[in-house]
């Protein structure tokens, strides 16, 4: 791989470069724990999880021109676990769509394009995202577009694992795997937690992988925050026609060592709580 640069200007990861992607992952966290302290606060916990995921996809896997966010050529990444808008947008912020410190200014305040869950507004979404269960649907039909079309976009669709209790997830991915969809990938961060608490207490998500290849997909089984385990699922060669899925074993409140992998599944931070987490993170606040 060559290095490159982003219409942002920021140097994208050459050969290995996993280096530099965990320094995207730490400014990202950091980003997002900001977005905790401001008056409205966000899903902190489901936010700070995907972070390898996202980092992963958009500066690495992904095809895309953020000076250009609707270019025809991109790629497609489809957050249906939309709550956790914040680290998208950070993740965003991070890879060159806008400013970080504008979301900082804005995030969920009235009138803003940084909505409280994903808003297609924003440069980089493609989807208004927040009802559970609508992402893998809206991905499964751009996918089966593009390939009726022979073009070569691929689609990324991240849901969560409490998400998996959906129905209308299950009928997506028996379409996908139906219409041989190898255009899409499926990342479930599978986190163990959702709102009203342990995902396996409400609604067991065992042996995802096996349900999913019985279903007709490739699936795999990683670590979701070790960013080489990531990128080379992700870049694997496909072994036939199969969609993909990934199911990312993640922690909520990831990389703030003071939440000690139980992040809040929501948090508005007073200043204090704010100092306190960068400082767990290393950070100078």
């Amino acid at each position: 791989m060559i290095a490159a640069t982003t219409d942002a200007g920021l140097e994208c990861p050459s050969d290995d470069g996993i280096g530099a992607l965990e320094a995207h992952a730490k400014h990202i966290r950091r980003l997002i724990v900001r977005l905790a302290a401001t008056p409205t606060g966000c899903h902190l916990g489901g936010s700070l999880s995907l972070v390898e995921i996202l980092v992963a996809l958009l500066g690495r896997v992904m095809r895309t021109r953020p000076g250009n966010p609707r270019w025809e050529e991109r790629d497609h990444l489809i957050l249906s676990k939309g709550h956790a808008a914040a680290g998208l947008y950070a993740a965003l912020s991070e890879f060159g769509f806008f400013d970080p410190e504008e979301l900082v200014r804005r995030y969920n305040a009235e009138g803003s394009i940084f909505t409280g869950h994903v808003n297609a507004k924003a440069p980089g979404v493609d989807f208004s995202t927040g009802s559970l269960g609508h992402g893998l649907g809206l991905g499964t039909g751009l996918s089966l577009g593009y390939r009726l079309r022979g073009l070569g976009n691929r689609v990324y669709v991240i849901c969560g694992d409490g998400e998996m209790g959906e129905g209308s997830n299950w009928e997506a991915i028996q379409i996908a795997s139906h219409q041989r969809l190898s255009n899409l990938t499926i990342i479930i961060d599978r986190n163990r937690g959702q709102n009203d608490g342990p995902t396996e207490s409400i609604l067991s998500q065992a042996a995802l992988a096996d349900r999913l290849m019985m279903f007709g997909f490739e699936a795999i089984e990683v670590d979701g925050h070790d960013l080489r385990a990531l990128c080379n699922a992700l870049e694997a060669p496909a072994k036939g026609t199969s969609p993909r899925a990934i199911i990312a074993r993640t922690q909520k409140g990831a990389g703030v060592p003071m939440f000690k992998g139980k992040g809040p599944h929501y948090a508005v931070f007073t200043p204090e709580q704010l100092r306190r987490a960068l400082v767990s993170m290393g950070e100078v606040p």
